[in-house]
Order: structure tokens, then C-alpha cells, then sequence
């Protein structure tokens, strides 16, 4: 085999290594370590706005949004006040399809389109529920609610 020949075929190794790595990150970041903590933290027996805070600290939420000192994040939106202006139904499809609607302030600049994981790939509907119990009752404001 020739030296460019075997150069090449470690390159191309190389590159299905780290993406593949890229992948297992991802499946780790947002699934299997948060489903290990999960089951440490008892999320089986939890319901509502006590899974709720669960799911937000353990699915990353709390690293990218900012919610009322809970958490101090400009990655994302500041959720400080989002149940008063958006309303359940909203806060769920932000959580299931969060490229279906862009905040525009992020930081104090725009939000970028698929920054934020579709978590209605990774969630069930209890968690989700759950989720949006939690941002309901903490995602309070001032602004008045929009339907």
C-alpha cells in the first residue's frame, strides 16, 4: 500500500472517530448522563413542578437560560417572566420544537436557529408537562401574558 494511500486512510479513520465522538457527546450530554442523575435524584417518583426543577437542572436548561436566580445563563433567552407572557401551550412547543418560534434576545442579541436541542426528541410527555409546570409557576414577571 502506498504512503499516500495509507495517509488517507487514516485521515478518513480519523474523521468517522470524531464524529462519532461528536455523536456519543451529544447522546451523553442530553440523555444517558441526565437519565443516571436522574435515577440518583428519585425522578420515578416525582410529578410535576418538583420534576419540573429536576429536568431543568439535569437536561441543561439551567446552562444556557437564566430563570429567576435559579439559574445565570445569557446562551439562551432570560426565562424570568416567561409565564407571563407566554402561555402553557407556547412554553411546551418553545420545550418540543424550539426552532418553531426564535426569541429575539439571547444576551441582548438574536437567537440562533438550532442552537437549542428539540426536546420533544428526548422527553416524554410527562416530563415535558412537568417542565412546563416548573417554568409556569417560576417563570414569573412583570409583562402582562399574551395569548
Amino acid at each position: 500500500m502506498s504512503m499516500r494511500r495509507k495517509l488517507l486512510m487514516l485521515f478518513a479513520t480519523a474523521l468517522v472517530a470524531v464524529i462519532g465522538l461528536i455523536t456519543l457527546y451529544t447522546a451523553f450530554e442530553y440523555t444517558l448522563v441526565s437519565d443516571v442523575r436522574e435515577r440518583i435524584a428519585g425522578a420515578q417518583t416525582k410529578e410535576g413542578v418538583e420534576l419540573g426543577a429536576l429536568l431543568f437542572e439535569t437536561r441543561g436548561c439551567s446552562a444556557c437560560h437564566t430563570l429567576n436566580g435559579i439559574s445565570i445563563s445569557s446562551i439562551g433567552p432570560d426565562l424570568t417572566g416567561i409565564a407571563t407572557v407566554a402561555s402553557e401551550a407556547q412554553i411546551a412547543e418553545s420545550i418540543v420544537d424550539p426552532d418553531a418560534e426564535i426569541s429575539e434576545n439571547c444576551g441582548g442579541q438574536a437567537c440562533s436557529r438550532g442552537l437549542m436541542p428539540r426536546f420533544g426528541d428526548i422527553l416524554d410527555d410527562r416530563e415535558v408537562t412537568a417542565l412546563v409546570e416548573f417554568l409556569s409557576r417560576y417563570g414569573r414577571g412583570g409583562v402582562e401574558r399574551r395569548e
